[in-house]
């Protein structure tokens, strides 16, 4: 591979959720930017929480809802969200699932 890119799969990867856990790997580490997969069995939820970095959550399979400031999306195969710093925020799959995070940290 080059230093000028990186290529991902297994965004949309299931995982092994279980339990009442979402299963979190991280795919990718640099400078600029972290990128996770975060994948959910039925019901699986992550409390409300905060990003000390401006995080964009993208669905990638699945439905799990996206909470923050009192608002609850929908994130799809197709969409995403963008959250500032520091906002809180919680995730709950309404169906089995997985989202792609890429937490921005760097220039």
């Amino acid at each position: 591979m080059s230093d000028h890119f990186t290529y991902l799969d297994g965004l949309n990867a299931p995982g092994d959720a279980a339990g009442d856990r979402a299963t979190v790997k991280r795919l990718h580490l640099s400078e600029s930017e972290t990128i996770v997969r975060i994948a959910f069995a039925d019901g699986q939820e992550m409390r409300e929480h905060v990003a000390v970095h401006p995080i964009v959550v993208m669905g990638q399979s699945g439905v799990i809802d996206f909470t923050v400031e009192g608002t609850t999306v929908q994130l799809r195969p197709g969409t995403a969200i963008r959250v500032d710093a520091r906002v809180p925020h919680s995730l709950k799959a309404v169906e089995a699932g997985a989202v792609a995070l890429v937490v921005v940290h760097g220039k």
